[in-house]
């Protein structure tokens, strides 16, 4: 059955989001071996901020109880990302939380970007920091 399988030649086009569910899908219905499926997960995982997921699935694909100190790094690396991402953004995240800013807010970027930073003092930089935030927490 794996020799008719796409997944391999489709992975290097996906993004991680996508490549994730699809390993799950396969390792559920048993086309390639449980250990290189948790070995894939492991290898996709390491670049991200899933720091204690990978890790439990390290331990199981490494038969291990324990975990490498490199993964206690990262995760305290992690954390103050995310803290300080936090901190950086807490002014616009309280704007666009407040319900009447969010119903002005419309499909034109510009014209979003020129009601945020008129009304609100919050700058292109800060929208962007914004986005980097979001992408942290995935």
């Amino acid at each position: 059955m794996a020799e008719h399988d796409l997944t391999l030649r489709m992975i290097p086009s996906l993004d991680r989001q996508l490549v994730f569910p699809l390993l799950e899908f396969l390792s559920s219905r048993d086309v390639y071996k449980a250990e290189d499926i948790l070995k894939a997960k492991v290898d996709l995982l390491s670049h991200t901020g899933m720091v204690d997921y990978t890790g439990e699935l390290y331990k199981q694909l490494h038969n291990v109880d324990t975990l490498p100190a490199e993964f206690e790094q990262k995760r305290e690396q992690v954390i103050k990302q995310l803290l300080d991402s936090e901190q950086q953004t807490k002014h616009i995240r309280e704007v666009i939380e407040n319900p009447e800013v969010a119903g002005s807010l419309r499909q034109d970027k510009l014209q979003n970007l020129k009601l945020l930073r008129d009304n609100y003092q919050c700058t292109p930089e800060m929208v962007l920091e914004l986005y980097n935030f979001g992408q942290l927490q995935y």
